[in-house]
């Protein structure tokens, strides 16, 4: 029988408990968002969220191992995540994975949260080929990571500043808009065409395969304040309201720009055949359609995972995990919680 192994991911703001059998059948993965919780605040705040963890990591648990119908017996591993992320959420998750591998005396193995994302598509797809091309746009990271093998992974490109996902959160605020922006944005970018106003695409034909987005969201600022200054109506106007869409669109469209040049030039660059999309923004059905339309256009085997698995999740980490616990990867009670990507 396959292995059966609990993860807990507990980096930003989500906290998410999943149990895995084998590499790929998920028998819970529960998630609980804090977006609500610091609504009011215009942004996460680090000590709130380590607090909302610690309130509900235990009933997320219970409702796994009930969702599953197992009790901790049936458990072989412990897999969390421990790098990168928010340090007093990190040391949540990790607090709570270590006391349970000391307890049911099994491996514990701590996981990159980074590194974990494009493994939604083996939930998804099933084993992923290899060497493979990862794009990951989550959160506060945009990177491309050339894999040649299970733990075989070489960042090649990364953003120098602001995260695309950053970007689209930040410009949806300027609009008036609540994180997560996301879905707003993408909800623009299926309605409108993109193509009534024409922003600038960051480094997309510089510094190789690196990614800049705060230039595009310091451009969006500039633009917003020059229409209302010339506008002589007020920001609410139905006029204003009615190019939002139209605007934000045109956003999008550069930022996806950017993201597909990137990528599909990285890929040729490497000689590979293979992609992989993940992380939050990769939700953005804008995204995914013009990923698969270029993948189609140039015989490329594309990878992407469904909406409910490209946000942070537990059962991409224990996916990670149940890879490393084949391999006996296993770590010890002295695994430590680290803020930055390593």
């Amino acid at each position: 029988m396959s292995a059966v192994g609990l993860g807990l991911d507990t980096t930003f703001d989500d906290t998410s408990v999943a149990i895995l059998q084998g590499k790929s059948e998920i028998l819970a993965n529960l998630t609980l968002s804090q977006y609500q919780e610091h609504e009011e605040f215009g942004g996460v705040v680090p000590e709130r969220a380590s607090r909302k963890h610690l309130e509900v990591i235990h009933h997320l648990i219970d409702g796994a191992l009930k969702e599953a119908n197992l009790d901790f017996s049936g458990i072989d591993y412990i897999a969390v995540s421990n790098h990168p992320g928010l340090l007093g959420s990190l040391l949540v998750g990790l607090t709570v994975a270590k006391s349970l591998a000391y307890t049911l005396q099994c491996p514990l193995i701590g996981v990159n949260h980074v590194e974990a994302h494009p493994y939604a598509n083996v939930l998804k797809h099933g084993e992923m080929p290899f060497p493979i091309m990862h794009l990951v746009v989550a959160g506060g990271h945009t990177l491309l990571i050339h894999a040649r093998d299970h733990f075989d992974n070489k960042i090649i490109g990364r953003s120098v500043d602001d995260a695309a996902g950053e970007c689209v959160d930040k410009v949806a605020k300027m609009y008036g808009h609540p994180m997560p922006g996301g879905p707003v944005v993408d909800r623009a970018a299926m309605k409108f065409s993109g193509k009534d106003f024409d922003f600038p695409r960051p480094l997309m034909h510089k510094n190789a395969h690196n990614f800049s987005f705060s230039g595009l969201k310091t451009a969006m600022l500039r633009f917003r304040e020059k229409s209302l200054k010339t506008s002589t109506k007020s920001a609410e106007s139905p006029q204003l309201l009615q190019e939002e869409g139209a605007i934000l669109a045109s956003f999008f469209q550069s930022v996806v720009d950017v993201l597909l040049h990137k990528t599909f030039n990285a890929a040729e660059t490497f000689g590979l055949k293979n992609i992989s999309v993940s992380g939050g923004l990769a939700a953005s059905r804008k995204l995914h359609s013009a990923f698969e339309e270029e993948s189609a256009k140039r015989g490329i085997t594309l990878f992407y995972p469904p909406p409910n698995l490209c946000t942070d999740n537990a059962a991409m980490v224990t996916c990670l995990a149940a890879h490393r616990y084949e391999a006996e990867l296993f770590d010890d009670l002295t695994l430590d919680a680290y803020p930055n990507l390593i």
